[in-house]
């Protein structure tokens, strides 16, 4: 078999869950751009309110997610995948008819929910349909193909809202993920070896011989990876339309810019990283990550804005495959579930702290000092990576 025919069946093996994943992705990409402003109109045009009630998604996410691993290696991959689309979709039918803040406050703690199950369920399975030989190519499928669906659904959004309004954006997402709902009962198959193993819940044996630098290094990686797109979610919509530069009908093409991005560094960072190794490709990552923030500091027109976003995308997309197939190095198949469950418990920590730092910072000390904070934590995620990690994968 060739290289050429080997890459295509495994792509042919994990259809099923790249269709699932690109259901919800779409869906998420259609409210993205709509996330902070739907908020703003139940507390205002407040930096930090909005901030605050987004980054409640990510707490959630990040409480969930080693539990979330623990349940995915006792009662499998597959059924944790369905229940979490089930909570997405439910989650998003719940924002559209919010009439309360409490209402949608508790759609954005069932979407915390379910993203914590579903996206464990999905990025371990695919992990454990490549083996050791194609671990990057499969977290650059899965990354790409979030971005290329968060794209397609970016780019829907300004469309929607001008015949639906932004509300009833929301019911469309619920309907896309009741697909990946179904995709996930009738087409994905199990990978898990454990399925059905015994023990408790939040099990923590062997963890203390998973926290090796390069399991830290992966683990900050994946903090700044969903820091940065949430940070820009919550902010850049209302400053970019606060101050002029854009209005609202012209959002969608900054996050059509960054999910394009992201799923062309995620879909490249695959095969470089099998290839090269794991430091390299993140290093770069974080390198054009901190340029993609020095832009947003000095942007003054449209053009530089897109400009920084594809930059933004392209670092963040190359930098966090490689870091999920640095996990997927150091752990087995007997704590996988756990290791990816920690692992996405900094991610979800970052999708946190984005929209909460990003609000604090810019209310406290403007936006231009959140673009500034954040290049020196791109910087610092370059130099570990360079200096910290061990290599994991041999160069063929």
């Amino acid at each position: 078999m060739t290289h050429r025919e080997g890459s295509l069946g495994y792509i042919a093996s994990v259809a099923g869950y790249l269709v699932a994943l690109s259901a919800t992705f779409i869906g998420y990409g259609m409210i993205q751009p709509l996330l902070s402003l739907h908020t703003s109109g139940f507390v205002g045009t407040s930096y930090l309110l909005v901030g605050v009630l987004i980054s409640m998604i990510g707490l959630v996410k990040a409480g969930l997610g080693p539990v979330s691993g623990f349940l995915s290696d006792v009662h499998g991959r597959k059924r944790l995948a369905t229940v979490g689309a089930g909570a997405i979709a439910g989650s998003m039918a719940l924002v559209y008819l919010s009439g309360s803040t409490a209402m949608l406050v508790a759609g954005f703690v069932l979407y915390g929910v379910g993203q914590a199950m579903f996206f464990l369920a999905m990025m371990t399975s695919m992990v454990e349909a490549a083996g050791p030989e194609k671990r990057a190519v499969a977290m650059g499928l899965y990354e790409g193909g979030n971005g290329i669906s968060i794209m397609v659904g970016s780019a829907m959004s300004s469309l929607l809202v001008s015949v639906i309004g932004v509300a009833a954006v929301f019911g469309v997402a619920a309907v896309f993920s009741t697909v990946s709902v179904l995709v996930c009962v009738f087409v994905i198959k199990e990978t898990s070896p454990l399925t059905g193993a015994r023990g408790p819940i939040l099990d923590i044996k062997g963890l203390r011989k998973m926290i090796v630098p390069g399991y830290v290094v992966a683990m900050y990686s994946a903090f700044l990876f969903m820091y940065y797109q949430s940070a820009f979610s919550a902010i850049i919509p209302l400053y970019t339309t606060q101050t002029g530069l854009l209005s609202v009908g012209e959002l969608a093409l900054l996050f059509v810019a960054i999910a394009g991005a992201t799923a062309l560094g995620s879909l490249l960072a695959g095969p470089v990283s099998d290839h090269v190794g794991r430091r390299l490709p993140i290093a770069v990552g974080m390198v054009f990550t901190a340029l993609s923030f020095a832009g947003l500091y000095v942007a003054s027109t449209p053009i530089l804005l897109v400009a920084s976003s594809l930059a933004l995308g392209f670092g963040s997309g190359f930098f966090h495959p490689v870091a999920s197939a640095l996990v997927a190095d150091i752990s087995t198949p007997e704590n996988r579930g756990k290791a990816f469950g920690f692992y996405r418990l900094m991610r979800d920590l970052g999708t946190f702290a984005g929209p909460a730092v990003a609000g604090v910072v810019s209310s406290l000390l403007g936006v231009g000092s959140l673009f500034l904070l954040n290049i020196v934590l791109a910087v610092v995620g370059c130099l570990i990576a360079v200096l910290v990690i061990k290599e994991t994968r041999a160069r063929p």
